[in-house]
């Protein structure tokens, strides 16, 4: 790979005003922040930060606007939506989203073209990026990429002057997403060769500074209820601070 990925957010869908995941978490004294809506999209969302990571809520807003957008993130939610109320996604952040979309096809995969993405915040300011998705028929759906048209420091710098960035989620971040799958082996070479990373152990590789842990759906019962529900999906993300004793299930899946 190009350049070394970081996390950027994970995407959990919701069916539901992403305001609820805002009120949730302010229980467990954490600072999601209302985002904004994706006019072009059918689409929005709440964000809880951990550093530049983050946690997405995604929701439709607009079902006829949704039902007709290009985006393959909105038609999974749409899909998936139907089924569970979880983590379905992980996007990874690039520097060079047009480079990184050749070394992908030179690798024998089949990126999208790159998408455009815009929002306006609460406050005004409008955000926007490109995305690259990865065309395929696998059931656990290939991360997708992210390039900010802004630079990481001046990212951090807006959302701690404007108050979306409390300081102590300022210094954390995602250190493990735990994901559920059929076949182990298979997930992880091909994830480690898309991303360009050594494999860590038989079912782990790390991103960044963050470990993508794969689990068999039969190591457990409680793995093989949420395959049953979601298929082969993310279920769980750890931070590396914990943020309390035992894991906090919100809106389907857990954060620890």
């Amino acid at each position: 790979m190009i350049e070394l990925l970081q996390l950027d957010h994970i995407v959990h869908f919701i069916n539901r005003n992403p305001d609820e995941a805002v009120l949730e978490w302010e229980k467990y004294g954490l600072k999601a922040i209302r985002g904004g809506s994706h006019i072009n999209w059918g689409t929005y969302n709440s964000l809880l930060y951990f550093g530049l990571s983050y946690i997405e809520y995604l929701a439709v807003e607009n079902p006829e606007v949704a039902n007709q957008s290009e985006i393959p993130l909105i038609s999974q939610l749409l899909n998936d939506s139907k089924q569970f109320e979880g983590f379905g996604q992980i996007c990874f952040r690039t520097s060079h989203i047009v480079r990184l979309k050749e070394d992908l096809k030179t690798k024998g995969y089949h990126p999208t073209e790159i998408f455009e993405g815009k929002r306006l915040r609460d406050d005004g300011v409008e955000i926007s990026w490109k995305m690259l998705f990865i065309q395929q028929d696998g059931p656990l759906p290939y991360p997708f990429f992210i390039q900010w048209n802004q630079s990481d420091q001046e990212r951090l710098e807006d959302l701690k002057r404007s108050g979306m960035l409390p300081s102590r989620q300022e210094n954390q971040s995602v250190k493990s997403i735990s994901f559920v799958v059929s076949n182990v082996a298979q997930v992880v070479a091909d994830w480690a060769q898309l991303l360009g990373v050594p494999i860590e152990s038989k079912n782990i590789i790390k991103v960044g500074r963050t470990d993508l842990v794969f689990h068999d759906k039969k190591n457990s019962e409680i793995l093989t209820n949420i395959h049953k529900l979601k298929g082969d999906r993310p279920f769980q993300v750890e931070i590396d601070s914990p943020i309390a004793r035992e894991p906090i299930i919100v809106f389907g899946d857990s954060l620890k």
